[in-house]
């Protein structure tokens, strides 16, 4: 049974702010590529269909929040289908959570290796950057969202920055014409957007850390959000670049700062992008190692769980 610290409690909106840069990471950033490879120009429609879908999906979430009476998501699968079937359950989110972990750290180093430190050994770059997230991890769910909020102010005041600079390389006829293809490219890459959202079960796993019951406005807070995240870099790619070329590209959001210019002596902004896309990565992976913590099955005292969790 896991104990709850009441100073590890966060309010909801904490919540939401959590997921937004977690989640949104991967919205923002990993789903663009795959939805203009997939729908081209009609990719903003397999955003906005999927957050219908998303919406539908919710009251599951809610009715599992209302039902277990906002315990442990663990100490309510042991009372409901025992003590066997939640330790399996437990190692199978566990793995899950590793891959999602795994594919967000190999996609970061790899896009730092690549764009500013070529020189630096990879395994350097791991250890550095899995360290610091694994100190992180292992405080507390408060002292992560206090991190979050710092870091993500200025990833929302960069997004702006870059999508308000980059007005005058924007063609909205790039958008036409709708459905060119028709619906099937758009249904199909309903997955990519879809992945993400999926991902909301994070509130579920988090519920008995939040100091307030979690309701349909929260998740609808948070859904709209996400594919704002998403529809911003999404259609910023297809009206700067087309979307035959945003196509190419592996992170167009990136792509998108090479394009910022103030004047004729303020260019070459896209560092800023790194600051983004770390900052998110860094409270994404965290969170999801946060998350294996909670769900490792040990009673034992919180410095032991520690060791046994870095391992």
């Amino acid at each position: 049974m896991i104990i709850i610290n009441k100073s590890d409690l966060i309010t909801p909106l904490q919540l939401v702010l959590i997921a937004m840069t977690a989640i949104g990471l991967k919205n923002h950033v990993f789903a663009i590529s795959p939805l203009v490879q997939t729908a081209g120009r009609d990719a903003w429609m397999a955003v906005l269909f999927t957050m219908i879908v998303t919406v539908i999906w919710v009251p599951l979430l809610i009715y599992i929040n209302k039902n277990s009476k906002r315990r442990s998501l663990f100490v309510w699968l042991t009372e409901s289908v025992g003590s066997k079937a939640s330790k399996f359950l437990a190692l199978m989110l566990i793995i899950y959570l590793l891959l999602m972990s795994s594919v967000t750290l190999r996609e970061t180093i790899t896009w730092t290796n690549i764009v500013f430190l070529p020189q630096t050994p990879i395994f350097l770059l791991t250890f550095l950057f899995l360290f610091t997230c694994w100190h992180l991890a292992v405080t507390n769910l408060r002292t992560l969202s206090i991190v979050n909020i710092f870091l993500l102010f200025f990833i929302v005041v960069f997004g702006f920055l870059v999508a308000f600079a980059n007005i005058p390389h924007k063609n909205y006829s790039l958008l036409l014409p709708i459905l060119e293809h028709g619906y099937d490219p758009v249904f199909r890459s309903m997955i990519f957007q879809a992945s993400g959202m999926i991902e909301l079960f994070i509130f579920v796993l988090l519920q008995h850390k939040v100091n307030a019951p979690l309701n349909f406005r929260h998740f609808l807070a948070i859904i709209v959000v996400l594919t704002g995240l998403t529809l911003g870099p999404l259609v910023g790619a297809i009206i700067e670049f087309g979307p035959i070329e945003a196509s190419r590209q592996r992170y167009p959001p990136y792509e998108e700062w090479g394009l910022v210019r103030f004047g004729n002596f303020i260019e070459h902004l896209d560092f800023l992008s790194i600051y983004q896309w770390l900052a998110g990565g860094f409270i994404r992976i965290s969170l999801l190692l946060l998350l294996i913590k909670e769900a490792l099955p040990v009673k034992t005292e919180s410095r032991k769980k520690r060791v046994l969790f870095l391992f």
